[in-house]
């Protein structure tokens, strides 16, 4: 039997209300602001999908010899440190969730340590890492 467009019932799509409503937050309680209010527009997009063409899989994993595709494109130096490096090319590298969250673990140290400049020598040489990381 076939529905005309009037029988059948309407379609919605899935609540999202509450998630919607709810602002990400930093660790220190403020508000972090959208992916484009941080800064990551159009130009940011195409950047990233041209850094994961050239570089398909994750630098950490690769590190440990294993080949992990790339999940997103992080920024060595953080944009909140140094937000004229953005669209950089060479303050990019490609990693997977689970290497990106053992990054946030070498900025949280680097701030604490005062030596942000050093993360770009951290993420490439694994020997240049201070112990503990």
């Amino acid at each position: 039997m076939f529905l005309s467009r009037m029988d059948k019932p309407p379609r919605f799509k899935p609540f999202m209300a509450p998630r919607a409503l709810k602002k990400q937050l930093t660790a220190t309680g403020g508000y972090r602001g959208t992916a484009q209010e941080r800064g990551y527009d159009a130009a940011w997009n195409r950047l990233s999908v041209a850094y994961r063409k050239k570089h398909p899989f994750c630098l950490f994993c690769a590190q440990r010899g294993r080949d992990t595709l790339t999940d997103l494109v992080d920024h060595m130096i953080p944009v909140v440190d140094r937000p004229d490096l953005l669209h950089e090319w060479s303050n990019l590298c490609a990693l997977c969730r689970p290497c990106h969250g053992l990054k946030a673990v070498f900025e949280r140290k680097a701030r604490e340590m005062q030596c942000v400049e050093m993360l770009p020598k951290w993420v490439k040489d694994p020997a240049s890492r201070p112990m503990g990381l």
